[in-house]
């Protein structure tokens, strides 16, 4: 009979009230450090190469980015493709979760002109070459993997949101038509949706 007295005297209005907001702050940071993802901005950015008519608009330089397996890539060389650009490293959770995704998009979209490029960020040596290599091979990847240097991740990306994962599409005319700040298992269905649109042509 103590002991129910105790419970009932313990869980009062103002502890019920306070352990709630405890929990749904928990949640909340959860949700932030581990699955949040987001969509960026409406941004003017445009592949390298693409024609720029308007004031305002960001067309990055045409980089020169080595390739895992010894090739030198330019984005400007895929004018006339949907490209989906991922900036990502092989130790970023997130990163590991969308790999699958953009595995299936380029299988999947390989005859309609849709090309996926993973651009490893510069990470100060945390990811070796021979590390970066093995992970391909273990995820299965069926796309082209390329070194981005600093110089390359903020000229695209900026300097006030350095997120790992971002994901950039382009439509055939080189326009910027979805960027996602992270990924989460939501975030599957509008990188699909983005492609589609892009091939289409919308």
């Amino acid at each position: 009979m103590a002991q129910e007295e105790n419970a009932a005297t313990f869980w009062t209005p103002g502890r019920i009230i306070a352990t709630a907001v405890v929990v749904v702050l928990i949640a909340t940071i959860g949700y932030t450090l581990f699955g949040h993802s987001e969509e960026a901005p409406p941004s003017k950015l445009v592949l390298p190469g693409t024609p720029v008519s308007a004031a305002g608009i960001n067309a990055p330089a045409d980089f020169e980015v080595p390739t895992i397996d010894g090739r030198t890539i330019k984005l400007s060389d895929y004018r006339g493709k949907v490209v989906v650009v991922d900036f990502w490293a092989t130790w970023c959770p997130p990163c590991r979760q969308e790999v699958p995704q953009l595995v299936r998009i380029a299988r999947e979209n390989n005859g309609r002109g849709v090309e996926v490029i993973g651009l490893h960020i510069d990470d100060r040596g945390r990811s070796t070459p021979e590390a970066i290599r093995k992970f391909v091979n273990s995820f299965g990847i069926n796309y082209a993997i390329a070194m981005a240097s600093d110089e390359m991740f903020v000229s695209y990306l900026g300097r006030e949101e350095d997120t790992i994962p971002q994901t950039l599409v382009f439509d055939r005319k080189g326009r910027l038509v979805k960027h996602l700040i992270g990924y989460s298992a939501s975030d599957g269905r509008a990188l699909d949706e983005a492609v589609n649109r892009a091939v289409a042509g919308s």
